[in-house]
């Protein structure tokens, strides 16, 4: 017969059993959405500068998607909303009050961004569906214009209820669960290795090729977040940091995302409304196209554009055309750029890429051209 503790410890851990299914069932729905990091690739073909992204609210906060994210982690972090395990471990475990809580969120968090802005500048194929992904969720959260106010409110209210939730489940429950069998460095490894596993999608795991890929990418980047975060908690012994750490994180990728591109999208957009000068390639192939192409052609351009200098560099534009579902490797998108680099300058501006684009009317058809050695 088990004594009354027995009993009592048996019911708690099959209490974490089973909010470790819950957690398997509902963290593949919300890793359609969830900011940490990178979030799910969707098709690459789904360009933000497409007919799709166009149509994108610009003027309001997409209330349903923040009711959608919000409810996913009230689901998650049920626990702690119901008075149940979550709860205390958070008000036992949790000190935001000490004075080194924020400083070491701060600290914990640099690198986390370091990594970020490496693979958001990052022209490997590796990372690029990870990109995209995360510039349509933000233009789907906030819209193609600038919304300083408002995106960084939404931004925070989201951020602040992730890292609370998340790390309250994964390093306040389950870390230690887990290490009083495993030992705490197991407890580390498997409760990091939960962490990234439940925030891949599974499906992609199965459809083979690029989803595979980008799912094992997805992955790996989740253990480096989660590896972080529980590295935070064992060496300070304070919840607070890794919930501080992880939600300025999710914030920075939030709001950080959301004026970029934004900010990109209207550069553009003033870039392609500045009239042709009388004489101009512009002037020449409105007359040829008409407006409607050199419009689409001078967005398409400028976007590419991602240092605002007026020209397009081969980085540049191997970065962009992930975008359209066209993966070239560095060769190949040298060979593009000789193409349309008419003098030689080792980069394309707007009159050079008219001149590209403009025979065919089509970018697509111009790189084909370009691959095959054709002028």
């Amino acid at each position: 017969h088990r004594s009354t503790d027995d009993a009592g410890a048996g019911s708690q851990c099959l209490g974490r059993v089973d909010m470790i299914a819950m957690l398997a069932f509902l963290l593949p729905i919300a890793s359609a959405f969830a900011p940490v990091l990178k979030v799910q690739p969707q098709d690459p073909r789904h360009s933000w500068v497409n007919r799709r992204t166009r149509e994108i609210s610009s003027a309001e906060v997409n209330v349903g998607l923040v009711r959608q994210l919000t409810l996913n982690q009230l689901l998650i972090g049920w626990t702690i909303w119901s008075g149940g395990e979550g709860a205390a471990v958070l008000a036992r475990d949790a000190h935001f009050d000490s004075l080194l809580a924020l400083p070491l969120g701060v600290l914990g968090v640099l690198p986390l961004i370091f990594i970020s802005r490496k693979i958001e500048r990052s022209e490997s194929g590796v990372v690029a569906d990870l990109n995209l992904s995360t510039n349509l969720l933000v233009l789907r959260l906030f819209g193609s214009e600038k919304q300083p106010v408002l995106a960084l409110a939404a931004s925070l209210f989201l951020a602040c209820l992730t890292g609370l939730v998340e790390e309250t489940t994964f390093r306040g429950e389950i870390l230690p669960s887990l290490a009083q069998g495993n030992g705490l460095a197991g407890g580390v490894s498997l409760s990091t290795a939960l962490f990234a596993a439940l925030h891949v999608n599974p499906k992609a795991l199965l459809e083979g090729g690029q989803s595979t890929a980008d799912a094992l990418v997805t992955f790996a980047l989740q253990l480096c977040t989660g590896a972080t975060f529980a590295l935070l908690y064992v060496m300070s012994g304070n919840l607070a940091v890794p919930i501080l750490a992880h939600s300025l994180y999710d914030c920075y990728t939030f709001y950080g995302t959301h004026l970029e591109v934004a900010g990109q999208m209207e550069y553009a957009k003033a870039q392609a409304l500045m009239p042709s000068l009388p004489g101009s390639s512009g002037a020449a192939w409105r007359q040829r196209r008409g407006e409607a192409f050199l419009q689409s052609a001078a967005e398409s351009f400028y976007l590419m554009d991602t240092n605002r200098d007026g020209v397009v560099s081969r980085k540049e534009l191997r970065i962009a055309l992930y975008s359209y579902g066209v993966r070239l490797s560095g060769g190949e998108s040298a060979a593009v750029l000789r193409a349309a680099d008419a003098d030689e300058s080792g980069g394309v501006d707007f009159s050079e890429f008219l001149e590209f684009v403009g025979p065919s009317g089509d970018a697509a058809a111009a790189i084909k051209r370009a691959l095959l050695g054709v002028r």
